[in-house]
């Protein structure tokens, strides 16, 4: 059973872009908002009932099927969230990455729709905590989250990283899965850094000649960590 929602085709942007997919220096921004809080909810997601079934390969599939159900809402709203903040991107590589990421939630949502029988978000009724992820995910994307004021697109990149990185880390404390866990293509697909550490490098590289507020990078960044937990938490309690 696989579940990847990642920036597909990161590997294009990477030889298009000569991107360094090894880890960003230890003081760069992106481990700045790991360590100011990013880490510590990680590990609550870690302990939550869905990880840890998807661990021990228990998790009962009703809820892992409706937990992608839900997510399916997420995505779809995201692919047009990106078209958007590719539009109002300078950067030509800011731009790829939203192009890119659009291009990768239409893949995953097509692909989604086929496995669970779906004709399209229509056909989901989101969770509380993913309708207000996606709102969120939007407000950023046009440039008016947080405080209502428009911002620099990186701060959508900003937002992408705790999906890009929170997965692939997840995986990496659940690799290697036991054999014959049937949750193991969950953790094989989604153990991958090279996508999230290759945004963090371009991340610093854009700010140092495109100064931002890092305070409130990290409030963005903290918020959609939040949001990623609330999805984990609550997705044992979708009978």
């Amino acid at each position: 059973m696989r579940n990847n929602r990642s920036l597909a085709d990161h590997e294009y942007l990477i030889k298009k872009h000569n991107l360094d997919t090894s880890p960003p220096p230890p003081d760069s921004l992106f481990w700045k908002m790991w360590h100011a809080g990013g880490e510590r909810i990680a590990q609550q997601v870690l302990a939550t009932d869905f990880l840890q079934g998807i661990k021990n390969g228990d998790l009962n599939p009703t809820q892992y099927g409706a937990f992608n159900i839900s997510d399916i809402y997420y995505c779809f709203h995201g692919a047009s969230d990106y078209g958007a903040a590719a539009h109002r991107a300078t950067n030509n590589v800011l731009e790829d990455y939203f192009l890119k990421k659009q291009e990768s939630y239409n893949k995953y949502n097509q692909s989604a729709c086929t496995t669970w029988n779906l004709t399209g978000s229509q056909s989901v009724s989101p969770t509380p905590t993913t309708l207000g992820y996606s709102e969120f995910e939007r407000s950023v994307a046009n440039g008016s989250a947080i405080d209502g004021t428009v911002k620099d697109p990186i701060f959508t990149l900003i937002a992408m990283l705790p999906c890009e990185y929170l997965w692939a880390w997840l995986a990496s404390q659940l690799a290697p899965p036991e054999p014959g866990n049937i949750y193991a293509g969950w953790i094989t697909s989604n153990n991958d850094p090279a996508g999230a550490y290759a945004m963090g490098h371009f991340l610093q590289d854009y700010i140092s000649e495109n100064p931002i507020n890092e305070n409130l990078a990290t409030t963005v960044y903290l918020t959609a960590m939040e949001y990623e937990y609330s999805n984990f938490h609550t997705a044992t309690r979708i009978d």
